[in-house]
């Protein structure tokens, strides 16, 4: 009964906070059994070279800058492009360099998690438990292993929320200092001017002054503003952003054998992007009209959060494209998801099911993010399909097989297109993902020591032959029950 009673009295921010050392304790030790990569695979995050890649990338190009080096010149000091303020090249004048990075990402994730356990703090254990579940999610956990510069504006923007007050003059002007700043450092920040859906003057005053410190800082700095979007790279490959459906629909084509469609170039995705934000302004000038309300804000330090997480991530999803780790962001919203359910549970008929299916959304796109074949959210309904198929014609099966049907599609090898017969043959430069009449699969495997690179299968009622190709060796076989 005692133990029972200690375990309840324990915080939401205990647990938080003792699982990101814990999870630090485990990325060290297994960083030194097992290697930097294969513990941040481990994690869902596909590793980069040298370990805090971005930060590496920002300190070496700040060295070069002050030896007269043109930052903003493709591929000037590094293999990636400068894409950041020109406010980041003064570390140059401090000497910093390339050799400083493991300190100072130790310091901006370190800042980051403090801010989100102050955040998070005040509620039940097992609010800590899911909130730290978000926060070791592979989108979360690729800023950490990057060493983004994303995580010391989340702790820029995570304390405005935390001083702001609506009533207090100084604590408002300390907020609009450290959302300032974090214009200055990455440009994003401005859309925390979000946090006027509140209605009230105090807020539309807070956004004007954000939204003229941000205007004037643009206007000073427009040179840079166009090289920063020129060297921004635009991808699907562990994305998200309202572009990033449509290059991944080319992709998947391109796997297929077929010729891009090239949308994302026209005028459908940001035509797309306006509908969507239309219908949303409809729906809540609606409910607005027949006084229906769900998803209220508070008006606390985890609605000014929520506020502006949400802000962020919808705003920099119409930029274009982003790189996942920027959905770190939506842990803002984490402490207000958590207070609606609190209420919830208490009774509270004003919290429906829309808050619930929220917070669910959030969690799920910060999971099923990050993996090292540029899967996103929008790819989760073939996956789960082919899974489906699988499922349903196939009773037997290779066990790595299965686990990494979650990839796209690839062209079969000569090798394994022959060891399928006919069919195979057929589809050797097709895309064999789903499970066809004949019940044959192929699916890449990862690499073994002879360098496997995809394995096909044929599913049988009651056994599977399966294939392990090696380009330009023969087909291994083996037969399982």
């Amino acid at each position: 009964m005692s133990s029972s009673r200690h375990i309840r009295s324990i915080g939401s921010g205990t647990v938080v906070a003792l699982g990101i050392v814990g999870a630090a304790v485990a990325l060290l030790a297994l960083g030194r059994v097992v290697g930097w990569d294969p513990t941040w695979r481990a994690f869902g995050v596909t590793p980069l070279r040298p370990p805090f890649f971005d930060m590496h990338v920002i300190n070496d190009y700040a060295a070069c800058a002050w030896k007269g080096v043109d930052a903003y010149a493709p591929h000037a000091c590094s293999v990636v492009n400068f894409n950041i303020p020109p406010t980041w090249l003064w570390l140059g004048l401090l000497g910093v360099d390339g050799s400083d990075s493991s300190w100072l990402s130790a310091a901006v994730i370190a800042a980051a998690m403090i801010v989100m356990v102050l955040l998070l703090q005040g509620r039940s254990w097992y609010h800590g438990v899911i909130a730290l579940g978000a926060m070791i999610s592979p989108s979360v956990m690729m800023g950490v292993e990057r060493g983004n510069l994303d995580l010391l504006i989340l702790a820029l923007v995570g304390s405005a929320a935390l001083i702001y007050q609506e009533r207090r003059v100084g604590r408002a002007c300390g907020a609009i200092a450290l959302i300032g700043l974090g214009v200055v450092l990455k440009l994003f920040p401005m859309f925390c001017v979000s946090l006027a859906a509140r209605f009230s003057r105090q807020t539309f005053i807070f956004a004007c002054a954000t939204a003229a410190l941000a205007l004037i800082y643009l206007y000073l700095a427009m040179e840079y503003v166009f090289l920063i979007r020129r060297n921004v790279p635009t991808t699907f490959i562990l994305s998200y952003g309202y572009k990033a459906i449509f290059l991944g629909v080319d992709h998947i084509r391109s796997e297929a054998g077929l010729s891009p469609i090239g949308l994302a170039d026209t005028w459908v995705p940001a035509s797309t992007a306006a509908l969507v934000l239309m219908c949303a302004a409809t729906v809540a000038v609606n409910c607005f009209r027949n006084r229906r309300e769900f998803c209220s804000v508070d008006i606390s330090a985890a609605g000014t959060a929520f506020l502006f997480g949400a802000g962020i991530y919808c705003g920099t999803y119409l930029l274009g494209t982003n790189f996942i780790y920027r959905l770190m962001f939506l842990l803002l919203c984490v402490p207000q998801l958590q207070d609606w359910q609190i209420r919830r549970s208490e009774g509270d008929k004003a919290v429906g099911i829309a808050e619930l299916g929220l917070f669910g959304t959030v969690l799920g796109v910060l999971w099923l993010n990050g993996n090292a074949n540029g899967h996103s959210i929008f790819l989760l309904l073939p996956a789960t399909a082919r899974l489906v198929a699988i499922l349903l014609h196939g009773r037997g099966g290779d066990v790595e097989l299965f686990t990494h049907l979650g990839w796209l599609g690839v062209r079969a090898s000569p090798t394994c297109a022959a060891s399928l017969g006919p069919r195979g043959r057929e589809n050797q430069n097709a895309a064999l993902v789903v499970a066809r009449p004949d019940r044959r699969l192929c699916a890449p495997a990862w690499p073994d020591a002879r360098g496997a690179v995809i394995r096909c299968a044929v599913i049988r009622e009651h056994s599977s032959k399966v294939f392990t190709c090696y380009p330009g060796k023969k087909t291994k076989s083996s037969l399982e029950a």
